[in-house]
């Protein structure tokens, strides 16, 4: 960074710091304020540092020190004083007061920008009752490369509601449901309707199911993987009945068949 034109010196930080104090509003300072005081704060450091390797115990270097830490202090007060009329300044901007910005620093005119638009917005919030405008996320597609998790998310997007959660392989038999579910769009699942079924599991003439659930034939071991509030351990020949959602991505994955049940 390339020094400010003008030096900076320990009495105009003293000027801005009386000006500051005595005003209830901000002061105008020079444009390059910050990064004229941070130089003069570092030609300070090296002074300090240059007199205590001469000698630490020399009164110059007594000096150079006292004079660095006052700098320090008066410059801290200085940022308290500004932004803190700063700040006062933003609020009743965001209350409707017309708020006079042309003494601000390029540094501060950046704060008080932020400051204000974020004030405006939780006074809307919090006064009118608005609330930002929400853009939904598109649901997304289900490949048949997408892993258990992407399962879960979908079940999400299409607010599914968790049933009773599957933690061992379910005879078609123990296939029922309680719960009103509320009604959703028809999904087209591919339909097998002559699947082999296994020896030890005997098929009932009707099942009752969710309308929004789909009975499959699970063809291959699938890793346990979490729902909402459920977990879910699939093994090769289970029965199940699963939400519309899951059951699409398995059977688009291969690794279950739609099951068609007989009505009552």
């Amino acid at each position: 960074m390339s020094p400010p034109v003008d030096e900076f010196t320990f009495e105009d930080l003293t000027e801005v710091y009386r000006r500051e104090q005595r005003s209830k509003t901000i002061s105008e300072v020079r444009r390059d304020f910050y990064p004229a005081m941070r130089e003069c704060l570092e030609s300070l450091k090296r002074e300090s540092e240059r007199e205590f390797a001469v000698d630490q115990f020399s009164t110059k270097a007594k000096l150079a020190s006292n004079q660095l830490m006052r700098f320090q202090e008066k410059s801290a007060q200085v940022f308290e004083f500004r932004f803190g009329k700063l700040m006062d300044m933003a609020l009743r901007a965001a209350q409707g007061a017309r708020s006079e910005t042309a003494r601000l620093t390029i540094e501060e005119q950046e704060v008080y920008d932020k400051v204000y638009s974020l004030l405006k917005d939780c006074r809307s919030v919090m006064l009118d009752g608005s609330r930002p405008r929400v853009i939904e996320a598109e649901e997304p597609s289900l490949t048949p490369m997408a892993a258990p998790e992407m399962v879960v998310e979908a079940m999400r997007e299409e607010n599914v509601v968790a049933t009773t959660p599957v933690t061992e392989p379910l005879a078609i038999e123990r296939v029922r449901t309680t719960l009103t579910m509320p009604a959703s769009a028809p999904v087209e699942v591919p339909v097998v309707s002559e699947a082999p079924v296994p020896a030890a599991v005997e098929v009932p003439v009707a099942v009752e199911t969710a309308p929004d659930h789909v009975v499959l034939r699970i063809t291959e071991d699938i890793p346990a993987f979490a729902g909402p509030g459920r977990t879910y351990r699939l093994q090769k020949e289970d029965l199940v009945s699963l939400p519309q959602a899951i059951a699409r991505a398995l059977i688009v994955r291969k690794k279950a068949i739609g099951i068609q049940v007989a009505e009552r």
